[in-house]
């Protein structure tokens, strides 16, 4: 590695996630973020005075950044429906793109940056941040071994009792969906890679908003700012049941709202043994008597999270390394939540392609 090579840096989307990246950034004494650009006119400037960015200049047109700035690398941190054309932009003017979660918000426009992808012949990496920990790494160690024989099973679980972000993320021209494309992705995408990446095939799903569109009043200390029941233009709830082209089988869940403690966690389970997330346990049912074994992971370190992804992707552009995570798992998501939200409108099982 060659901590003498400086990475150029450019942000696109000066919101709140905006900063985590930009925080990053500057612990990383060879990158320097050379530029912000917000469609909201100075609202780049006041992001990086804000965030202590000396070196950058403020945009509001990406594409003026991208022309003049000789960047190695942007971050692009816009909402869910805005994620296409800046990094199939960034691509095509040769740019590495860390793009945050998810993908996109459509199954069409993952298609469109998937295929600029392959074309442009960059580095993307969509920043499924929790897959950086110790603990989902030794997950997949357990996974990639062989330990849990073969996978058939598996559920992908979030839930929040009372967690609705509010803001952009409940306007659906702006995210999309709701819980879905919210926290949902992170689940389907940690299962995906504990199950080997398997091919979706069929889904059928159900989505709800009973509670947020009942609620009286103003809710407040959300994520994105108060909301009331008129501003729910998404689901609160989504659950599905996926099938893959290996004949395993994926049950997902997630949650902003709902009247229960908790909807489970995470697992997998295989042939020879199961594993469950949050926190890591193994599972091996012994042919010992009628001994049935739980393994627990000791000595994990703590890890940060976002200066793993963050650093992770700069070292990868740096040293000419592959992407830290396959963007191809990122798009296996977009295939499943196509396909749920499809099957919760129509009230039926629909086909899903894993193809672009």
């Amino acid at each position: 590695m060659s901590e003498t090579k400086s990475i150029k840096v450019g942000i696109i989307g000066g919101g709140k996630i905006a900063y985590s990246h930009a925080e990053q950034y500057k612990k990383l004494p060879w990158v320097e973020v050379l530029g912000v650009a917000d469609i909201v006119p100075g609202k780049a400037a006041a992001f990086i005075q804000t965030a202590g960015l000396a070196k950058a200049k403020p945009f509001v047109d990406y594409h003026q950044m991208l022309d003049t700035l000789g960047l190695d690398v942007v971050s692009v941190c816009s909402y869910n429906m805005a994620h296409r054309a800046p990094v199939v932009d960034s691509l095509g003017a040769g740019v590495n793109v860390l793009l945050e979660k998810p993908m996109a918000a459509t199954l069409e426009d993952a298609k469109a940056i998937m295929k600029a992808r392959k074309t442009s012949g960059k580095l993307l990496m969509i920043g499924f941040q929790p897959e950086f920990s110790s603990e989902y790494k030794a997950a997949h160690t357990i996974a990639e071994s062989g330990a849990l024989g073969k996978v058939y099973y598996g559920e992908a679980v979030t839930h929040r009792r009372w967690g609705v972000p509010g803001g952009t993320f409940m306007r659906k021209d702006m995210a999309g969906a709701g819980t879905l494309v919210d926290t949902g992705v992170y689940a389907i995408h940690a299962t995906l890679w504990l199950m080997g990446d398997p091919k979706p095939v069929a889904v059928t799903a159900m989505t709800t908003n009973h509670l947020t569109k009942a609620f009286k009043g103003t809710a407040y200390g959300g994520w994105a700012g108060p909301w009331t029941a008129k501003d729910m233009e998404v689901e609160e709830f989504a659950v599905g049941f996926i099938r893959f082209e290996n004949g395993a089988v994926m049950v997902h869940k997630a949650t902003w709202a709902g009247n229960a403690d908790s909807m489970g966690r995470t697992f997998v389970m295989g042939t020879k043994g199961g594993l469950q997330l949050n926190p890591l346990e193994f599972y091996v049912n012994q042919k010992i008597g009628d001994l049935n074994m739980t393994s627990t992971v000791k000595g994990l370190e703590t890890v940060d999270q976002w200066a793993a992804k963050i650093g992770g992707f700069c070292e990868a552009v740096r040293d000419n390394k592959p992407s830290p995570l396959d963007p191809h798992r990122a798009f296996l998501v977009n295939v499943i939540m196509d396909g749920i939200l499809r099957s919760a409108e129509c009230g039926c099982e629909v086909k899903v392609e894993a193809a672009y």
